[in-house]
């Protein structure tokens, strides 16, 4: 599928440590909200379906691979977690979308006692709490992120959520591959981060569809 083209993105300078990686962080979470308010603020009519239309072809056609991998005919039965996106975030409400038109089941994120998540589906609309047993079923992640490195560190909101409910979400699931949805400008050679940051396995991005983590 041919891919829409990009207009120009906000850049983010190179990341050079301070040797404080709190106030690091602190700093690149305003730099990288800034530069979505300025990339969203920009987009012309029709620009954020044209992304979600390209967003949501790259999605499945991982999700067909993956089946393909599992030795599956077609997604029904698939079970994915996504994220419902803030006006600023990339928009991946097309794909959540289509895989459900796919028969995948998809779970999305509650705020339970911080920093915990909690699981919901997507087709309920009061989203009922699910325990976690259901990440037992899930196949693949798809995770927000404000930026990543090429080696697969997730830079967060900062709250703590995501790093502190995958490393259990993922053993529960037997290992499933977690992918980090950004920008198209939002892989970085480096991004401020701890040891306990989450690490993805592949990122997934508005124009350039998905690639596997380390990136080149």
């Amino acid at each position: 599928m041919e891919q829409p083209p990009t207009p120009s993105s906000p850049e983010l300078p190179t990341y050079r440590s301070s040797g404080d990686v709190a106030a690091d962080k602190i700093t690149w979470r305003a730099l990288v909200r800034a530069a979505r308010r300025e990339l969203v603020d920009g987009w012309e009519e029709g620009r954020r379906e044209e992304l979600a239309r390209s967003l949501a072809a790259s999605g499945v056609d991982l999700m067909r691979r993956y089946a393909v991998s599992q030795d599956r005919a077609d997604l029904t039965g698939l079970c994915v977690t996504a994220f419902e996106p803030m006006r600023t975030e990339p928009p991946v409400d097309g794909l959540t979308r289509a895989l459900q038109e796919l028969g995948v089941r998809v779970l999305v994120p509650i705020t339970l006692e911080r920093p915990r998540l909690g699981w919901a589906d997507l087709a309920d609309p009061d989203r009922t709490p699910l325990g976690e047993e259901v990440l037992t079923g899930v196949d693949l992640f798809l995770v927000p992120a404000l930026a990543i490195s090429r080696a697969g560190v997730r830079l967060g909101q900062g709250g703590g959520y995501y790093d502190s409910t995958l490393p259990r979400a993922r053993a529960l699931s037997g290992g499933a591959p977690v992918v980090a949805c950004v920008h198209d400008h939002e892989v970085l050679p480096e991004v401020p981060a701890d040891g306990h940051d989450a690490i993805a396995d592949l990122v997934l991005r508005p124009t350039l569809g998905v690639d596997e983590v380390p990136l080149a």
